[in-house]
């Protein structure tokens, strides 16, 4: 039975009733079969994915000292009013099941707990009551051996008695913006309705807004999903319009989730955030989550982040399936954003004038977060899998990281000068000249230039237009590239070194621009210099230095593009990057305070809506 108390500081009621707290789940044939990532079994133990159970003889033994179900003490000590735990197992058959703790400096296991537990038939136990976590950090985790044979275990959770901070009228509003990814959208609608909404003690709890920037999705029924055509106005549009969507309806939502549309989820994600805000001490925490590989699912690319003047990835390439690793992931270290492929923050964060910037995709998951300057909390198991981004290579995106970050760098760091800026410009673009990828430098001096048109152009601009006009610039990957690809010369160029010596020769030469064409490779063997093949990611000015081709490839979807020496062309780049430079050093300042002056104006929903068109695009 709950108990009504009374919190001192607002003199309003909270209810302390049993609340759960994180459930402990299997692999899953539609999300992930990583079978480290959940839980480890001996020989005497089978996971059966048919019946979503494990099916033990005598001595057979499950641990879950894992990334997915360890329990994360210390965060749920910080930073919610949680104090004791305690556990419930679905099982049949005798076993003895401990409960072990590993923390982060000894990182040997303490056993907590133990019992034994006969249950006749498959059945929901109680096993532990009122653990003291206090008493631990680190991680929490459970054992389970079976003591006979024809024992099942198929699921559990944690729980806690505790006080609830959040209504429970109140929901969470999942927000998602796509763009034609029609297969990921319907998969995670799938997995949703199947793993969340059917729950009765849950499900209820989420709604879900799809924006969808392409007008394509057909056949989404539901009364927790909400389908709304958007203009293209990128990601910071879709993400915003959902955000609209919610603030229509503020009081029903305790916060908002921001999830990529090209993601696959394990839906306790959600119930995981939902018990967490349950139950925080701060109603103002945002949660981030880390985002895993979808080639590699047991490889973090990073868990949270920080942006000052560039990306700094927090715990990133870890191999989830270490336990050692997992603890690792634990320690908690400064972040100031996280991406939009998972973020949750409440929604008193934001009202009419306090919204996303238009910068269409790139950058606004780094200053949104900044601006609502509030604790950012990650946990173990909070998670999506992500495509990899290297797989992603567009020499568009080159456009908008470019133009954003100096447009994030001068609203939100006051130190950022017009030499920075320069720099900063000059830098990525005599990189690219140096590769000889022009189009590609010419991608980034199109993104300085509208840079220095101000907010003003922002404002005007067509989000739609603009992109296909960017899109039309640039190298293009495709798979029917006109050069053969040999694995040993991309092998080669990511092993290339060089000396002191040759790096001043190659930089005093201009990586090869000024050197006469006697000193060239000649094109006589496809197997030896005629051409270099070259990491589509990693590439380096000293992969092409003597070459006149290269062929950029990427390994992990074979497409590529080829590019040819020019010195013509190099020397039109160096022409531009003298007179942009001149631009911004004479303009930097009076631009830098136009971009300050004019947050307030495109963070707010009049620009949004206009900009949105949102009367021409409803549904």
């Amino acid at each position: 039975m709950s108990d009504i108390l009374l919190n001192p500081i607002v003199n309003k009621p909270f209810t302390q009733t049993t609340v759960k707290l994180q459930n402990i789940i299997l692999p899953n044939l539609d999300i992930c079969t990583t079978e480290e990532l959940f839980l480890r079994l001996n020989t005497k133990s089978v996971l059966n994915y048919e019946y979503s159970h494990i099916e033990l003889k005598n001595s057979g033994v499950i641990s879950f000292d894992t990334y997915f179900n360890a329990f994360s003490v210390q965060k749920w000590l910080d930073y919610t009013r949680v104090k004791n735990i305690g556990l419930n197992l679905t099982l049949q058959g005798k076993f003895k099941i401990s409960l072990f703790n590993i923390d982060y400096a000894a990182q040997v296991k303490k056993l907590v707990n133990q019992k034994v537990i006969n249950s006749h038939e498959l059945a929901d136990r109680n096993v532990f009551n009122n653990i003291d976590i206090n008493l631990y950090k680190g991680l929490l985790y459970v054992e389970i051996e079976a003591l006979a044979n024809n024992c099942i275990f198929q699921n559990g959770y944690f729980y806690a008695n505790t006080i609830q901070t959040q209504s429970l009228d109140q929901k969470i509003a999942i927000v998602i913006c796509t763009y034609k990814r029609e297969y990921y959208i319907n998969k995670n609608i799938e997995l949703i309705d199947n793993y969340l909404f059917k729950q009765s003690n849950i499900g209820n709890k989420f709604e879900i807004f799809i924006i969808d920037n392409g007008r394509t999705l057909k056949n989404i029924y539901g009364s927790q999903i909400h389908v709304i055509h958007n203009k293209n106005a990128g990601g910071s549009g879709g993400y915003t319009r959902g955000m609209l969507e919610v603030l229509d309806r503020k009081s029903d939502f305790s916060h908002i989730i921001l999830m990529d549309d090209d993601v696959v989820i394990a839906p306790e994600v959600f119930e995981r955030i939902y018990n967490f805000q349950n139950v925080a001490i701060d109603a103002n925490f945002c949660v981030g989550g880390s985002m895993l590989r979808l080639d590699n699912q047991y490889m973090q690319h990073e868990n949270g982040a920080i942006w000052d003047q560039e990306v700094v990835r927090i715990k990133p390439d870890l191999d989830l399936m270490s336990i050692n690793n997992v603890l690792f992931n634990e320690i908690e270290e400064y972040i100031n954003y996280s991406g939009w492929w998972l973020f949750c923050f409440p929604t008193k964060l934001i009202d009419n004038s306090k919204l996303p910037y238009p910068f269409f995709i790139k950058m606004d998951d780094m200053e949104f977060p900044r601006r609502l300057n509030h604790k950012i909390i990650t946990l173990n198991g909070v998670c999506v899998w992500h495509e990899a981004l290297e797989k992603k290579y567009s020499a568009m995106m080159n456009y908008y990281l470019k133009k954003n970050e100096l447009i994030l760098n001068v609203i939100a760091t006051d130190n950022f000068s017009k030499l920075d800026a320069i720099k900063y410009f000059v830098k990525f673009s005599m990189r690219e000249a140096f590769c000889y990828k022009y189009k590609s430098a010419n991608v980034v001096f199109q993104a300085v230039t509208d840079f220095l048109k101000g907010p003003e152009y922002l404002k005007t601009l067509d989000p739609e237009e603009k992109n296909l006009e960017i899109r039309s610039m640039g190298e293009k990957a495709v798979k029917n590239h006109q050069l053969p690809f040999i694995y040993g010369k991309y092998q080669e160029s990511l092993s290339e070194t060089e000396n002191t010596f040759y790096r001043w020769f190659r930089l005093i030469t201009l990586n090869g621009h000024l050197l006469p064409s006697i000193f060239f490779y000649k094109n006589n063997k496809l197997t030896q210099q005629t051409y270099k093949i070259i990491s589509m990611q990693n590439y380096r000015p000293i992969n092409v230095f003597r070459s006149k081709t290269a062929l950029y490839y990427n390994l992990h979807n074979a497409e590529g593009f080829a590019v040819d020496f020019s010195r013509e062309e190099f020397f039109k780049i160096a022409i531009k990057i003298i007179f942009l430079s001149i631009q911004i050093f004479f303009k930097f300042s009076q631009i830098k305070r136009k971009y300050r002056d004019t947050l307030p104006e495109l963070t707010n929903r009049n620009f949004w809506e206009s900009y949105l068109e949102i009367n021409k695009y409803s549904s």
